[in-house]
């Protein structure tokens, strides 16, 4: 049975489409790491991870942190966290913090969706490289966009290394208004998610990523020959 040639340019264009979702999808799925629950109860019995000065217990704080985990991953409009409440009774954030949170929850279900959009290419774009026998644009597509996502987290890696206040600031500069994600240390959030978290969430998020941009490096370098 003879396979249909798809010619040179089109194979050259899904060749460009893995190249761009590679990258993507693997930064999707490392995201998609810090977002499961036993992340959360890693992170905060990891030794040295600040305890809150201000009276959440640890059973507290682990359980307000899945809830706003959750919210994240929930449809727009879900009330949790607006109904929240601290064992006082006292709502649990503050309308600042509550709007800030819709946002985040827009930003992190934008990614998500992004990231299953270039799951399907990757996929769909590889099987047909595959089915239509084209393995050199298949390995080359692959193994570019491996080699351009371990250059580009090695240089950031580099950057939250040197200064992770500039790069925290600069990231949430690019996805949220001015003034929108800053809160006083006596906050709900603040209390939830110090700083140390996002620098923990920061080198494990790069860190995953490169492990699996360095492994498909190998593995598109090695076996589609």
């Amino acid at each position: 049975m003879s396979v249909p040639n798809i010619g040179p340019g089109w194979a050259f264009a899904v060749r460009l489409l893995l190249v761009a979702a590679v990258p993507v999808v693997i930064i999707f799925v490392s995201l998609r790491i810090v977002l499961v629950p036993w992340y959360l109860q890693f992170e905060y019995s990891r030794a040295g991870f600040a305890t809150d000065a201000s009276g959440f217990t640890d059973a507290e704080r682990l359980q307000y942190a899945r809830t706003a985990i959750d919210y994240l991953m929930a449809a727009a409009g879900d009330t949790r966290l607006k109904d929240a409440t601290a064992a006082n009774g006292q709502p649990l954030y503050n309308e600042r913090e509550l709007s800030h949170m819709v946002d985040v929850q827009v930003v992190v279900q934008s990614v998500l969706r992004v990231g299953q959009l270039a799951a399907l290419v990757l996929g769909g774009g590889a099987l047909l490289l595959g089915f239509m026998r084209q393995y050199h644009d298949l390995r080359t597509g692959l193994l570019w966009g491996a080699i351009g996502l371990v250059a580009g987290l090695l240089l950031l890696l580099a950057y939250i290394g040197i200064n992770f206040e500039s790069f925290f600031t600069n990231f949430h500069q690019v996805f949220f208004a001015s003034g929108t994600w800053t809160f006083e240390y006596t906050d709900t959030l603040i209390r939830l998610f110090p700083i140390q978290f996002w620098a923990d969430v920061s080198v494990l998020v790069v860190a995953a990523a490169l492990a699996q941009g360095a492994l498909l490096w190998w593995a598109a370098a090695s076996w589609f020959r």
